[in-house]
């Protein structure tokens, strides 16, 4: 899968010293020669009768003023907290413009380097990966060791069901103890978990990098226009087994069932579980599902890196409040705004 950088996370990667770069840009020319060429070969001009050669000292280099581009096996991280999935015994390939120090749950697998190679252990899980350049900027990584699915319905006492198609090849087996577990600069893994078997662990789920790409962008974008303080979406439904996806009456083919999908809203005010009264009415209606739904269309519009994918408004009924789903499925699709 290719991630795409948007416009609204390439400011807040600039604002931390890090960006999306397609290429390194390499020196070139004669250049590149003087700089290759072995310091006996050089001359130095003659001085004068009677003078000296001055020879300046070289400046310190601003490594910080060098933006950092990380991407592991081939696909460039977005933001400076990321996630990455890998079958067990699968070697993930770390890449980088600059030299790194590089860890993995503690334990450095590179000094000074560009480059690192991480062989994923045969049991599923969570790791940590860590990449510190010389500068001090770090890009974090949380590494889920999938567990494979194959065509179980059922792992460790969790009902995953039978998928209607494309069944992903493994899940992210997750602990209670790795709940906190970051995904993303405002999200961690364990707000992502399907409402089902809630005090069974381990759970199963999935998360899609495209998807958190738009719902990042739609929070930082809401967060610099003062429209929320909120330091994070309420997750009122992310990763959906097919099980729990059909016994609440979902769309077959539903996107949440491939971790694809989140149905959010900002919950500032009271932390009641309710969207916020985004527009201003004083009143939680409708009206506000669809005050982000504009939102939301009016953002990824104007963005043409965004990657496409699917909005929604909901009413509130009598066990939720309005809310608005997001989803990454590579196309657009729109429902759910009245008028």
């Amino acid at each position: 899968m290719k991630v795409l950088m948007t416009g609204v996370a390439a400011a807040a990667l600039a604002g931390a010293g890090l960006t999306f770069l397609p290429h390194f840009q390499m020196m070139g020319g004669a250049a590149a020669e003087a700089a290759n060429e072995p310091a006996s070969d050089r001359t130095l001009a003659e001085p004068p009768e009677g003078g000296e050669v001055a020879i300046a000292a070289s400046e310190p280099v601003d490594l910080s003023a060098t933006p950092l581009t990380v991407s592991l096996d081939g696909e460039t991280v977005p933001h400076p907290v990321w996630h990455h999935l890998v079958m067990p015994g699968e070697t993930i390939a770390l890449a980088s413009n600059l030299p790194l120090s590089i860890a993995m749950d503690g334990e450095t697998l590179a000094q000074n380097s560009e480059m690192a190679d991480w062989t994923a252990p045969d049991t599923p899980g969570t790791h940590r990966l860590v990449a510190t350049d010389a500068a001090g900027r770090t890009v974090e990584v949380s590494v889920f060791v999938l567990a494979p699915l194959g065509e179980e319905e059922v792992l460790e006492g969790y009902r995953i069901g039978t998928y209607p198609a494309d069944a992903p090849e493994g899940l992210i087996r997750l602990t209670e103890a790795d709940m906190d577990a970051p995904i993303s600069p405002n999200f961690t893994i364990g707000q992502f978990i399907c409402k089902q078997q809630p005090g069974h662990w381990p759970k199963f789920l999935l998360v899609s990098p495209t998807m958190l790409i738009r719902v990042e962008a739609l929070l930082a974008a809401m967060q610099a226009e003062g429209l929320t303080q909120a330091p994070s979406f309420f997750v009122m439904s992310g990763y959906r087994t097919p099980f729990y996806n059909t016994a609440i009456g979902s769309a077959r083919f539903s996107r949440h069932m491939y971790g694809d999908a989140a149905d959010i809203y900002p919950d500032v005010v009271g932390g009641d579980g309710v969207m916020d009264d985004l527009d201003g009415d004083g009143r939680i209606t409708r009206a506000d599902a669809e005050y982000l739904y504009d939102y939301a269309e009016s953002l990824y519009t104007a963005d043409p890196a965004m990657p496409e994918g699917g909005i929604g408004a909901y009413s509130a009924n009598a066990v939720h409040g309005p809310f608005v789903h997001i989803d990454g499925r590579g196309h657009a699709a729109r429902w759910g705004r009245n008028g």
